[in-house]
């Protein structure tokens, strides 16, 4: 479901997505960050790898919403949540980390960075309940 937007990719209400580029930039990690479209950047981080990000604002974002984005966008290696009003379903997180493409917000984005394999972390909370779920 949009987030005061109803067109897809559900861009941002106000239009920048000026928070998000300046915690990028003051992240250590990250050597550069390029947009490729409104909505997609082109993140590349000290190790030399290349992460392909959406920014999304949609209230709930699920597996769905992520079939919707890589059939309309392509792939991408990272989806984050823009907002702090917006969220996604633990299903969506799994199923994207099974598929090797992390679902954030953005402060689970910056601890997130720091790992080879970025698309598989997970706050404490989240461990917990994944591991509840067996899913761990």
């Amino acid at each position: 479901m949009s987030a005061r937007n109803e067109n897809y990719p559900w861009l941002s209400h106000y239009g920048h997505y000026n928070f998000f580029e300046e915690k990028m930039r003051q992240h250590g990690i990250v050597v550069s960050l390029t947009t490729e479209a409104q909505g997609i950047y082109e993140l590349t981080r000290k190790q030399g790898s290349t992460i392909r990000i959406f920014i999304c604002e949609c209230y709930a974002f699920g597996v769905a919403e992520y079939v919707e984005t890589i059939n309309k966008l392509g792939p991408v290696d990272a989806v984050i949540i823009n907002s702090s009003w917006c969220g996604y379903s633990h299903d969506a997180k799994r199923h994207c980390r099974n598929n090797r493409v992390g679902l954030f917000t953005i402060g689970e984005f910056m601890g997130a960075l720091r790992h080879n394999n970025f698309w598989s972390y997970l706050t404490d909370s989240q461990k917990e309940y994944f591991k509840e779920q067996g899913w761990l």
